[in-house]
């Protein structure tokens, strides 16, 4: 079962070996990691103890490999052997599975840091005690608040032996990725893939298929990969948001991008390696 399901969510300790519970630990949306020569860790229950850590935000995560998992928000006082690290850097050294950890850990300390005011009465918001449920319920009102994802679409447009690749304003000189965006309300995840290739390109697509999902904390989205092929339209880029926007074929890919832990780059490696 441990292998199956690696990690299982819990307001409660699941296990009962205290001093090896992980604390995922922000300052600033930063994590907190102990860095030797075999890279990053997260400090241990008996690390923080003997930090003598201030914690705000304390929450139970749940279990993740046997071992139970917080996260919390400290000050930034960086210790001996310590440093802080953006969960994207965090990314380049670990595995997929341990990265979905750490965001999970943000997500739940943004969830609770933002909602500790009730937005309908403005009297003081606490995690809801009963069940198991993860939500902030308003002492006064009664106001219930569930933790909130923002669903968004990524997409492999291919045209025969080429793939659509944009430049967004915010990447890096040379640099290309996927056409990416978030759901609208009331809107289906396909018709999401048509507008937004549609609006940032002018290429209309068709064949739509679902390819994986990935949670992406930056801040709270769901990423959910599809692959589409060309349909009809010439490229025009909306020189809001995408600069270029271009067809590449394989060997013209692996210039333009970095391979990464992101679901960006499982699709990308995917038409790299199709036949």
């Amino acid at each position: 079962m441990k292998e199956y399901i690696k990690f299982e969510p819990s307001k409660k300790p699941l296990y009962e070996n205290c001093n090896n519970d992980y604390h995922y630990l922000f300052y600033k949306d930063k994590l907190l990691v102990k860095k030797d020569e075999k890279g990053y860790s997260i400090p241990t229950r008996k690390d923080v103890e003997e930090l003598n850590l201030e914690i705000k935000h304390c929450q139970c995560l749940g279990a993740y490999k046997g071992v139970n998992c917080y996260c919390g928000e400290i000050l930034g006082d960086e210790k001996s052997n310590y440093s802080f690290v953006d969960l994207k850097t965090y990314s380049k050294d670990i595995c997929e599975d341990d990265f979905l950890v750490s965001a999970k850990a943000l997500l739940l300390l943004d969830f609770v840091r933002n909602n500790q005011r009730c937005g309908i009465c403005g009297s003081p918001m606490k995690m809801k005690s009963e069940d198991n449920d993860r939500a902030m319920v308003c002492i006064n009102c009664g106001n219930t608040v569930w933790p909130k994802t923002s669903p968004a679409i990524i997409v492999a447009v291919t045209k025969g032996d080429k793939l659509l690749l944009a430049h967004n304003k915010m990447f890096p000189k040379g640099m290309y990725s996927l056409i990416a965006g978030f759901v609208e309300m009331g809107e289906t995840l396909e018709d999401c893939v048509k507008r937004e290739v549609f609006e940032e390109t002018g290429i209309m697509v068709h064949n739509i298929k679902y390819f994986g999902s990935q949670p992406w904390p930056f801040p709270n989205s769901l990423m959910i990969g599809f692959t589409a092929e060309y349909l009809e339209g010439e490229i025009k880029v909306d020189n809001y948001e995408i600069e270029d926007a271009k067809w590449f074929s394989k060997e013209e890919i692996p210039k333009v991008y970095r391979k990464s832990i992101s679901i960006s780059s499982k699709i990308i490696e995917w038409f790299l390696n199709r036949d």
